[in-house]
């Protein structure tokens, strides 16, 4: 990796590749903006170099445009200028709460202690974000930091969980305690051998129910070692027991399973199921909510997925869509009365060229205009 001097970081500007404080430490993910926190933060450390194999992208411009005349319209360009002023704040949050699930795993895996007011304080971070940015799941359904893979399903499923659990108007200290308990789901797959848990394949027999330990071996590690309350615990034990009982490892069912763990369940198979794993691509979005409600719908509390469809839509916030005419559009708001038809931000126009101007439509409105299929698509200024 090249180095960088402190003094010559930009502020505002974001790299391709992670920055690093030394051969194997990310400071700031790929394509997160650099803060004037961050400099000082080196600084006050009394670092003057950090390390990349990215390129500078350049300073990180808003869009600046008028807003439409047309009311409805207006009323989503207000949405969209409301989520995109917290763009830098979610990248920042996601990264500092990537950053401890990391920490938190290495620590389990050296058998180093893991103090509960750490998972708190995470746990704060993500809620105010989210008090503040109610719309994050704009920025959430297609961001991504390098590293292990279990690092992203771990801060995406607890995002995903918090959205349900504010759907279901969970007090701020029960909201709380999802959200810790959703950080430390999988803490017992810090102790499966590697050897497993990172194969570039599917799993024979064998390592499956080496996999199958890691519910009951998290459990354990939180109550014993972490001294977690034992209702926060009790997820990382059945988030993965199903509501028809064909789960693991005590094959629970129905109301022998909390609340909780079924809420993050949901989140864990979304999250899961639309990320990229090592044996196979990822579901797009539509077709991720398509399974969940169809094929394998009887692992779920259907009361709560049904609500969890109502937040995100079938064709969920943050998604791409390509519309009749041709132009692709990413989904800016769900339609709780109808779902097949949300309100767009627009991202491709028809003739394949990015829009001059900023341009919104809500299919519920606009009935000569309908999807034709989910896409994925990736952003013109992210390669």
């Amino acid at each position: 990796m090249k180095s960088l001097k402190v003094s010559d970081l930009v502020v505002g500007g974001r790299y391709s590749k992670p920055i690093y404080l030394d051969q194997e430490s990310i400071f700031i993910n790929a394509n997160i903006t650099i803060t004037e926190s961050d400099v000082q933060k080196l600084k006050k450390f009394g670092l003057t170099e950090v390390f990349t194999d990215g390129v500078l992208l350049g300073k990180d411009e808003s869009i600046v445009d008028e807003p439409p005349s047309n009311p409805s319209q207006n009323k989503l360009y207000q949405l969209y200028k409301q989520t995109v002023k917290f763009k830098t704040d979610f990248q920042r949050t996601y990264n500092d709460v990537f950053l401890f699930v990391q920490n938190m795993y290495r620590k389990t895996s050296e058998d180093k202690s893991i103090e509960v007011a750490e998972i708190r304080s995470t746990a704060e971070l993500i809620l105010d974000h989210v008090k503040s940015n109610p719309n994050f799941l704009f920025f959430l359904l297609n961001h991504f930091e390098e590293g292990y893979y279990l690092y992203n399903q771990t801060v995406k499923s607890t995002f995903y969980a918090v959205s349900i659990g504010t759907i279901l108007e969970y007090s701020r200290p029960k909201l709380l305690d999802l959200c810790m308990a959703g950080l430390v789901a999988d803490i017992g797959m810090a102790k499966i051998p590697s050897t497993v848990s990172e194969k570039n394949g599917t799993l024979n027999e064998e390592e499956y129910k080496v996999i199958k330990k890691h519910p009951l071996i998290g459990y354990q590690i939180l109550t014993k070692n972490i001294k977690l309350k034992g209702s926060l615990a009790n997820i990382a034990l059945q988030h993965h027991e199903n509501y028809d009982g064909s789960g693991y490892p005590q094959r629970l069912k129905k109301s022998d399973v909390d609340e909780a763990s079924y809420i993050y369940s949901i989140a864990d198979n979304f999250s899961s199921m639309t990320s990229n794993r090592p044996w196979r691509r990822k579901f797009l979005p539509y077709d991720a909510l398509k399974t969940m409600i169809s094929v394998v719908m009887n692992k779920f509390d259907l009361k709560i997925l049904r609500l969890f469809l109502s937040r995100i839509s079938m064709y969920p916030i943050g998604s791409y869509v390509e519309l009749s005419d041709g132009s692709i559009g990413q989904v800016l708001d769900s339609n709780q009365t109808q779902m097949l038809r949300p309100s767009l931000f627009i991202v491709r126009a028809h003739d394949g060229k990015i829009p001059k101007k900023n341009q919104f439509i809500n299919l519920v409105d606009d009935t000569q205009i309908y999807i034709t299929k989910a896409v994925d698509f990736v952003p013109f200024d992210e390669d």
